[in-house]
């Protein structure tokens, strides 16, 4: 009995250790140590990146290797399909014997000499296969070959512009202006203190993306697409809504576009199913009688002003420092912050519609891609000319899209995205819709690869049986009884058969982030780890700073350095901002490096010895 208790004391003081030592301050040379490791993670000899003469990526310098011409095969990274007015002009291309290389990683872009490679890409041309994200795998736009007149159309193009040159869309989008409040010309005319004005772009998508038969489309397409609100003391006038940049048309760039898209990009070549450039629909842009005005918003862009409110206020701002300081001259752009949403509710409300739509879909005997008058539903898996569709200024020769069966190295979507967002100098990385748009796309093909219905086997028959008995005509008005009232209650025997029935067949789900079972498999893992190590004793909070940090800029592709630039502020507050909302990939990476690094070197967690909290 005593040797009992004295093993328990035991026990129990040796848990008394181990909680003490957790809850010991870390000492002068443990935190020393950590700070400076800090300081060499965060320094530029381990941020700067190179980019590899192959593929374009921006690569950490000990992944990247100075290869000698002769020592690979530079015609391996020939495209020969593509046609020659498309190749390169920024690099001597003959001296490089035709390959479609990277100018920055190139050593000399006038003689053939030593290029910078990394190492996944000198991998696959020492095993002479080609690169797998090698620019000559059809992943090269031809951007710098664009006509100047075309090239600055695109370059200057408004969201709304880009919508009117588009085949297809994917999305509606909102644009939210509000006065800033606080600012000296607050409350003043509208006329004198328009430019003090902040916007939010809000991107939803659509359950399909839709075709168009011409370009521009017409109004009824725009009503369906486009509005814009303002928040503020004053309703807008038709003045200074036209001095609002970002809601602004211009026909003359709007047609340049248009034609350019046409004569050269194959996935807006005139034919049975495209009827090209609509003159009528451009005409009546701005409205009636406006057939020679040249710049304007469109007459279909629905606009509405919400009264500036304490309440409105509360449910808008945010609560960073600073951020409704206004531009420090009239040269700084207009700051239009953009925000996503995706398709991914998995609630049991939504579950249940999305059921009842199918069964009736199913029993109707309806087909997965219809036709409406003006446009038409297109796929979005597996689709090589949706790139160009949805975004032409990303592709505006159609040479690059997704699943093209032409490369020679086939690429999923997954890939090729993350290829695109690791580009130097991508256009895709700064576009406010492109990582909205696929993502959504990615998610609805995620739901298709591992959403299931599930039926007990010895209940199948009975199950098929009352489902194909089912009257077509009450399942539509129960669904709309559910869209009109999501807490409905079936009052009818037939519509509670319904339900029942639907309650027999199981929605199953397996790794598919934001779905209630991914939720749970998380829920129940926590729980685990409490079990099995206790509750936390310490929760923190951290809030990384996107807009004042300098290494957003590096990861923006300025060529600054970050040591120099922790020591003193070189841009404004306000010129930050802009540069952090037109980033969102740089601001991204800047999330993800500094929370990286908080865990491995504050926290020191999979590594031996305790870190700054334990």
């Amino acid at each position: 009995m005593q040797e009992r208790d004295t093993s328990v004391d035991r026990a129990a003081e040796s848990g008394s250790r181990a909680e003490a030592a957790y809850l010991t301050v870390a000492d002068e040379e443990l935190r020393r140590s950590i700070i400076g490791e800090w300081e060499v993670a965060m320094s530029m000899a381990r941020l700067s990146e190179l980019v590899c003469a192959v593929c374009g990526r921006r690569t950490a310098p000990e992944h990247v290797d100075l290869v000698k011409p002769a020592k690979i095969d530079l015609s391996r990274l020939r495209n020969n399909a593509l046609p020659a007015k498309l190749l390169p002009d920024s690099y001597n291309v003959q001296a490089y014997e035709g390959a479609i290389l990277h100018p920055k990683g190139l050593t000399n872009i006038n003689i053939r000499s030593d290029l910078r490679i990394c190492r996944d890409c000198l991998r696959e041309l020492n095993d002479n296969r080609l690169p797998k994200y090698a620019l000559a795998n059809w992943l090269y736009y031809a951007h710098d070959r664009l006509p100047p007149k075309v090239q600055r159309a695109f370059r200057e193009s408004t969201q709304v512009e880009r919508v009117l040159v588009s085949r297809a869309r994917a999305s509606t989008i909102s644009f939210r202006f509000s006065e800033m409040k606080g600012h000296a010309l607050y409350g003043t005319r509208p006329e004198g203190s328009q430019r003090f004005v902040k916007g939010n772009v809000a991107i939803h998508p659509q359950d399909a993306p839709h075709l168009s038969e011409v370009l521009p489309p017409g109004n009824d397409v725009l009503r369906d697409t486009i509005c814009a609100v303002f928040v503020g003391e004053n309703k807008p006038t038709k003045d200074n809504i036209e001095k609002l940049g970002p809601v602004l048309v211009r026909k003359s760039r709007v047609k340049t576009m248009i034609d350019f898209l046409v004569s050269e990009n194959p996935m807006y070549a005139v034919s049975e199913s495209f009827r090209g450039f609509s003159q009528e629909n451009m005409d009546s842009l701005f409205g009636e009688g406006t057939r020679h005005q040249d710049e304007g918003i469109p007459c279909s862009i629905e606009i509405g002003h919400i009264q500036f409110s304490d309440a409105v206020a509360g449910a808008t701002e945010g609560y960073v420092p600073g951020e409704n300081d206004g531009p420090s001259s009239d040269k700084d752009d207009m700051l239009m912050e953009t925000v996503g949403y995706t398709d991914g509710d998995d609630s049991p409300v939504s579950t249940r519609e999305m059921a009842l739509k199918a069964l009736s879909h199913c029993l109707r005997k309806g087909k997965f891609i219809q036709s409406q008058a003006g446009s038409r539903f297109v796929p979005d898996f597996e689709n090589e000319q949706l790139l160009s569709w949805l975004f032409p200024h990303l592709d505006p020769w159609g040479i690059g899209g997704f699943h093209d069966k032409r490369r020679l190295v086939p690429l999923t979507l997954d890939e090729q995205l993350r290829y695109l967002l690791t580009i130097d100098d991508s256009a895709f990385r700064n576009d406010p819709n492109f990582a909205f748009i696929f993502f959504n796309i990615r998610q609805k093909r995620m739901v298709l690869q591992s959403v299931s219905f599930r039926v007990p086997a010895s209940q199948r028959d009975d199950v098929i049986e009352k489902l194909m008995s089912l009257d077509v005509n009450v399942l539509d008005r129960l669904i709309d009884k559910f869209k009109s009232n999501p807490r409905y209650k079936p009052e009818t025997q037939e519509e509670r058969g319904i339900l029942h029935l639907l309650m027999r067949v199981n929605t199953v789900s397996h790794d598919l982030p934001g779905s209630n079972g991914y939720k749970i498999a998380l829920r129940n893992e926590i729980r685990a780890l409490i079990n099995h190590i206790g509750t936390p004793t310490l929760f923190i909070t951290l809030n990384p700073s996107d807009r004042d940090h300098p290494l957003v800029r590096l990861y923006a592709g300025q060529d600054i350095n970050i040591e120099d630039s922790m020591h003193g502020i070189e841009l404004s507050r306000w010129q930050r901002t802009v540069l952090a909302a037109s980033n969102p990939t740089a601001c991204a990476r800047f999330f993800d490096t500094m929370i990286r690094n908080f865990i491995s070197i504050v926290l020191r967690f999979g590594r031996p010895g305790r870190g700054l909290f334990g």
